[in-house]
């Protein structure tokens, strides 16, 4: 999971580097590099850290032809200066930096060893980087050394690389996003094209096993050693904007954009009247015998309220982890529908899912806040979310945005518009929890000495409180669980403690007076209590009410209650909220 950032012709290379750089950073890295080349030579500088580390450590320089650099977060090898990119080969002739993770790196190390290659990193990327080294020195042809690399290489790759001598930026990829960005007297890569759109007026997405090199006015793309043309993508500048507006962080402004991301979904798929939804795709959803949801952590979570929405349509539903139905696919539907939901829509582990779905000639539809992405493009159907650009590396809007298009989607093949009020009903209580934020601050304050936490709830609300838990463990790092209301009997209920904090949410009469017995249980073996309520079913002394939603939705508002105290409890803990450790915001590895 690495940034890539690079450039051939009349750039001011060093702030475009770094600046390019600082705005992938939200991403979460340990590492980071650069290199360029002037004259015939090549410069590097690398470090521990991140991007401000680099800047100290790299001086000032004007002239350069071409540069690469990349961020990066450590899949093999610790965070070291040796271990960070860009890599070089053996001889000095290759300089490389490299997102994904080549599988049969071992066995290529163990060929290049009995050819005098000795290895100074832990990383596959310096293998990479000999391995290129080794077919060039053969044919002094860096295409050649780039169509024999890739057909050696098992796994994942988007290289960015330079070489000793040569004025061009080189690339290659396979299964990692890599964006060529086209300017004026210069061209630009990048695995993302935040870094590139003040510079660039369009873009070229990289396809698999495609390689080739840029120069200042010329792009050159080669498959299986043939020359192919280039097909053009759009790129929104405004998805591609971030600024704090006022906000101290990513994170609380991503909380608050949520209501005006709502409408906006309803702006883009409702005209007051009727869905506008491509009807292929209701048409497919409705003739399905099998809705099957993929997807990764936050939009997981996102997909179980899916597979409950399907319900109701009496359909046959399921929600798996992408990361385990890449290896474990299960098809035993005639007629299935596939629906994978990625905020980035470069999810290492859906494209897997996706490269075996297209094989098998599934219908799937992609469900991103990403245009242009690989699961936008390699999809049957696309839904775009218009949540803009999250920086902030805990999800927090697109959960909304990813529950509210599938609530649109189901109301759009029953034709019933009375999901708009239920959704703008919906944005009110949002917005209401919004204006009360302070009193879930004084909760969190209560919570910040915890060692572990529990979320319950039933129905709706238990598919609420798995994702509340998760936002807790990844920014507060206290443990926290989720379970349903009767579970916790079953065996988790021997885990609480004296003022061990269980938060109970309440939104739908079925259910909501089992859950009060279920907490009062706990509450009598010393837990303390806090209790989320809508106002319908509060009761004396309840924690937080929100406004009556309808128990479809509520879960979102639930949701939006837990990211509020998941942001607070680490604000009162003093950690770094946007970039909590160990993440990184798009996984672009299996």
């Amino acid at each position: 999971m690495c940034g890539i950032v690079g450039g051939v012709g009349k750039i001011s290379f060093r702030d475009y580097l770094l600046n390019g750089l600082r705005s992938l950073d939200y991403r979460g890295y340990d590492s980071a590099g650069l290199a360029y080349s002037k004259d015939g030579e090549i410069k590097l500088y690398k470090t521990v850290g991140r991007v401000d580390d680099l800047d100290k450590i790299t001086p000032h320089f004007s002239g350069a032809d071409a540069g690469i650099a990349h961020t990066r977060w450590a899949t093999h090898g610790v965070p070291s200066t040796i271990n960070a990119h860009p890599q070089v080969s053996m001889k000095s002739y290759f300089y490389i930096v490299h997102n994904g993770v080549v599988e049969n790196f071992k066995a290529l190390k163990k060929k290049l060893s009995t050819k005098g290659y000795v290895f100074k990193s832990e990383t596959d990327t310096e293998v990479v980087a000999d391995l290129l080294e080794f077919y060039f020195l053969q044919s002094n042809d860096p295409l050649m050394a780039m169509k024999k690399s890739i057909a050696d290489i098992e796994g994942s790759f988007a290289c960015a690389i330079l070489i000793k001598g040569y004025d061009e930026l080189y690339f290659m990829k396979r299964s990692s996003p890599l964006l060529i960005g086209v300017g004026k007297d210069a061209n630009y890569l990048a695995s993302d094209a935040v870094p590139m759109v003040k510079y660039a007026n369009k873009f070229i997405d990289v396809d698999d096993d495609v390689y080739g090199y840029i120069m200042p006015s010329e792009v050159h793309l080669y498959k299986d050693g043939k020359e192919i043309a280039p097909s053009y993508v759009e790129r929104n500048v405004e998805e591609c904007n971030f600024d704090l507006c006022g906000y101290p962080h990513f994170m609380l402004k991503e909380i608050e954009e949520s209501p005006s991301i709502i409408r906006r979904l309803i702006d883009n798929y409702y005209n007051g009247t009727k869905f506008t939804f491509d009807s292929r795709i209701v048409k497919a959803i409705a003739t399905s015998d099998d809705i099957v949801f993929l997807a990764c952590g936050t939009s997981h979570y996102a997909s179980m309220l899916g597979v409950e929405y399907m319900h109701f349509l009496g359909k046959r539903s399921e929600s798996y982890i992408a990361s385990e139905w890449a290896y474990y696919p299960v098809v035993t539907a005639k007629k299935p529908v596939f629906i994978l939901l990625s905020q980035s829509g470069e999810t290492a582990d859906l494209i897997a899912c996706q490269k075996y779905i297209n094989e098998n000639g599934l219908t799937n539809i992609a469900i991103t806040n990403s245009r242009g992405s690989t699961i936008d493009r390699k999809a049957t159907f696309s839904l775009l979310l218009y949540a803009g650009l999250e920086v902030a590396v805990a999800s927090t809007k697109s959960y909304d945005a990813q529950v509210t298009i599938l609530a649109m989607l189901v109301a759009a093949v029953t034709k019933s518009t009375n999901a708009i009020r239920h959704l703008r009903n919906l944005t009110s209580a949002i917005e209401d929890i919004i204006s009360r934020k302070e009193e879930i601050h004084e909760i969190a304050k209560k919570m910040v000495n915890a060692r572990d936490a529990f979320f319950v709830g039933r129905g709706y609300d238990n598919e609420a409180a798995l994702e509340c838990a998760l936002k807790l463990k990844e920014i507060s790092y206290i443990h926290a669980e989720a379970y349903a209301g009767g579970e916790l009997k079953h065996g988790p209920i021997a885990l609480i403690e004296k003022e061990t904090p269980v938060i109970g949410l309440i939104s739908d009469p079925i259910s909501a007076s089992a859950l009060r017995n279920n907490l009062e249980e706990l509450k009598s073996r010393g837990a303390s209590i806090f209790i989320v309520s809508t106002k319908a079913l509060k009761a004396e002394n309840d924690n937080f009410v929100i406004n009556d939603v309808k128990p479809y939705l509520a879960a979102v508002a639930k949701v939006t209650f837990g990211q509020y105290l998941s942001y607070y409890v680490a604000l009162e803990k003093g950690l770094p909220i946007d970039k909590p450790r160990n993440l990184a915001k798009s996984v672009t590895v299996q």
